[in-house]
C-alpha cells in the first residue's frame, strides 16, 4: 500500500566538481522497516543521508516524503515533515539537565516567557520512561552520561519533534558491546512502533540483527537491494567490494629489530593501574580489550596528553619521558587518536594544512612551492582521494580523513608511533591501505603500537598483544599462539 511507504527515492544522483558522488539511487522506507545502508567509504551513504535532511540537494531525481513530493527543502522543513538524523558525533550540550537538551530551542514557557523547568522534566521523564529508558531522568546532568545514553537523548529529542523517520549515522561506532545492545533494542522497540528506521554501520552483525533490508552502495552506485533474511555476510561483503574478503588481513611478517621501547609503571587515579611493557624495534605491539579497560587512557599518559601519578618512558635505558603532545612529537612518538574530528583534523582547514602543521610548526618561514610538492609526495604516498590539496579536510570521506592524518605523523622522521583505532569507522579498502602503511613503519625499524576493538584487526595486525582489563595489563600473548576465544576469555578476566 502507497500509504504505507514513508519515504520514496527515485533515479537520486549527486556531483560535486564533475564528480559523481551518487547516481540512480531507487529505493523506499516503508512504516516499521529498519532500511540499512551498507558500503565502503566513499560509497556515498552520508551524501544520500544528507539529501534526505535536506542538507543537500540533488542534481536529477525525486524524494517522496509521506506520499507527498516536495520542491527544494531545508533541513528544517525535513524535520518538521517528521524526519530526524541522528550523526555519529552526539549533538547535546554536556552543561545542560536531559530535559533542557530535549527541549532546547523549543522551550516550554509560561505566559510571561519563564521557562517551565518543572513541566519539562516531567515530559522528558514520559518520553524516556515510554522507551524504558529508566536510568535516565529528566533532571541529570548530560555530562554525567555515558556515551550511549547521549545517544538514546537524541533518539527521545526525535520523538518529541514528532518524528516518522530516524536516520542513525554510526550510532554506535564509539560504544562497548553493553551499550551497543542498549542502544540496538531501543531502535528495534522504535521500528515495531510503526517508525521508519535508515541506519548506517560498518559493524556487518548489527546490520543483520536489526535490518529488514540492505541498500547495498559501491562508488556511488547501488549495486544491491536485498532482504537480510536472503542473504549472508560474506555476499553483502561481496557487493560491497565486488570481491570475497576474509575477515583477517594476511599480513607479512618480518625480523624485529634489536631497539628496545619500555613502559614502566603507568598508573593515574582511576582507569590505569602500574602497567609496564616492553617492546622491541620493528614489532607491531597491539593493545587489546573491553571499552574502559584502559587503553587509550594508557597511550594518552605515554604520549604526555594526559596527567598521570607515575610512568617513565625508556627508549635502549635512556629515559625519554615526554611532558606534553609537543614534547613527544619533538622526540619523535607520534599518536594517532580515536578521535580524528575532535582531536586528529583541523576541520576547517585544507588537506595541505593539515597534513603540514606539525612540519611548519617551528618554521618562522614557509616555502610555499616545496609545501606544495611535499604535499602531493604525501597525498600520493598514501594513496588520499581528494579532489586537491587545498579541497577542505571535511569534505573527504573517514578513510581519507584518517589517512590524511598518518601523513602528517610520517612527514618527519620519528621513533615511536601510536595508533588508536586506525580504522575506526573507515571502510574495507581503506582499511587494507591503512595496514600497509602501519606496517611500512614497523618494516623501517619503528616501535608500533595499535589499539583496537575489532579483534580480527588486532590478531591480524599484531606480533604480540597485551591485554588490559579493569586497568592492569593482565597478560602478554604471542598472536601465532592464541585464538579469538583465548583473547575474549582474557578480556572478560576469566583466565
Amino acid at each position: 500500500m502507497a500509504m504505507d511507504k514513508l519515504l520514496e527515492l527515485k533515479n537520486i544522483s549527486k556531483s560535486y566538481s564533475g564528480v559523481e558522488v551518487l547516481r540512480d539511487i531507487t529505493i523506499d522506507l516503508a512504516k516499521g522497516e529498519v532500511l540499512c545502508f551498507v558500503g565502503e567509504n566513499g560509497a556515498g551513504k552520508s551524501t544520500l543521508i544528507k539529501i534526505i535532511s535536506g542538507a543537500v540537494y540533488p542534481d536529477g531525481g525525486t524524494i517522496r516524503y509521506f506520499g507527498k513530493e516536495y520542491g527544494k527543502l531545508h533541513p528544517k522543513n525535513v524535520i518538521d515533515l517528521g524526519v530526524a538524523t541522528i550523526y555519529q558525533e552526539i549533538d547535546l550540550v554536556d552543561n545542560l539537565t536531559v530535559a533542557e537538551n530535549i527541549f532546547l530551542g523549543a522551550e516550554l514557557k509560561n505566559r510571561i516567557g519563564i521557562i517551565q523547568a518543572r513541566e519539562q522534566e516531567r515530559q522528558a521523564d514520559e518520553l524516556l520512561e515510554k522507551l524504558q529508558l529508566n536510568d535516565i531522568s529528566g533532571k541529570t546532568l548530560l555530562a554525567n552520561l555515558s556515551t550511549a545514553q547521549k545517544q538514546c537523548v537524541q533518539i527521545v529529542k526525535a520523538l518529541k519533534n514528532e518524528a516518522r523517520v530516524l536516520i542513525l549515522d554510526e550510532p554506535t561506532a564509539s560504544l562497548g558491546d553493553k551499550e551497543t545492545k542498549v542502544l540496538l533494542e531501543l531502535v528495534k522497540k522504535l521500528a515495531g512502533q510503526g517508525m521508519g528506521i535508515i541506519y548506517i554501520s560498518h559493524f556487518i552483525d548489527e546490520l543483520f540483527a536489526l535490518g529488514d533490508t540492505l541498500l547495498i552502495l559501491k562508488d556511488g552506485r547501488q549495486t544491491a537491494v536485498r532482504k537480510t533474511e536472503e542473504t549472508t555476510p560474506e555476499q553483502v561483503i561481496h557487493d560491497m567490494i565486488g570481491r570475497d574478503a576474509s575477515s583477517f588481513y594476511q599480513r607479512e611478517y618480518f625480523q624485529t629489530g634489536s631497539r628496545m621501547l619500555r613502559a614502566e609503571h603507568y598508573a593515574n587515579r582511576q582507569t590505569v593501574h602500574d602497567v609496564s611493557f616492553g617492546m622491541k624495534s620493528g614489532e607491531v605491539f597491539g593493545l587489546g580489550g573491553l571499552v574502559g579497560a584502559g587503553r587509550t587512557e594508557l597511550v594518552r599518559m605515554i604520549y604526555g596528553a594526559d596527567p598521570k601519578l607515575d610512568g617513565k618512558l625508556y627508549l635502549d635505558g635512556k629515559e625519554i619521558t615526554p611532558v606534553n603532545p609537543k614534547d613527544a612529537i619533538g622526540k619523535g612518538i607520534f599518536m594517532i587518536s580515536e578521535d580524528r574530528k575532535g582531536e586528529g583534523l583541523l576541520t576547517l582547514r585544507s588537506v595541505k594544512e593539515n597534513i603540514m602543521i606539525t612540519h611548519n610548526e617551528e618554521k618562522e618561514w614557509i616555502h610555499l612551492g616545496k609545501e606544495s610538492r611535499m604535499t602531493v609526495q604525501s597525498i600520493e604516498n598514501l594513496g588520499i582521494k581528494t579532489p586537491g590539496q587545498n579541497a577542505e579536510v571535511t569534505s573527504l570521506s573517514g578513510g581519507n580523513q584518517q589517512k590524511t592524518i598518518i601523513a602528517r605523523c610520517v612527514m618527519d622522521p620519528g621513533e615511536v608511533y601510536i595508533f588508536d583505532e586506525p580504522t575506526k569507522g573507515v571502510d574495507v579498502g581503506a582499511k587494507e591501505e591503512i595496514y600497509k602503511h602501519i606496517l611500512n613503519l614497523a618494516k623501517e625499524d619503528k616501535f608500533v603500537i595499535i589499539i583496537s576493538s575489532d579483534m580480527p584487526e588486532l590478531l591480524s595486525m599484531s606480533d604480540r598483544i597485551g591485554v588490559m582489563c579493569g586497568g592492569r595489563l593482565v597478560d602478554i600473548v604471542d598472536v601465532k599462539e592464541t585464538t579469538e576465544a583465548d583473547l575474549m576469555r582474557k578480556y572478560l578476566g576469566l583466565s
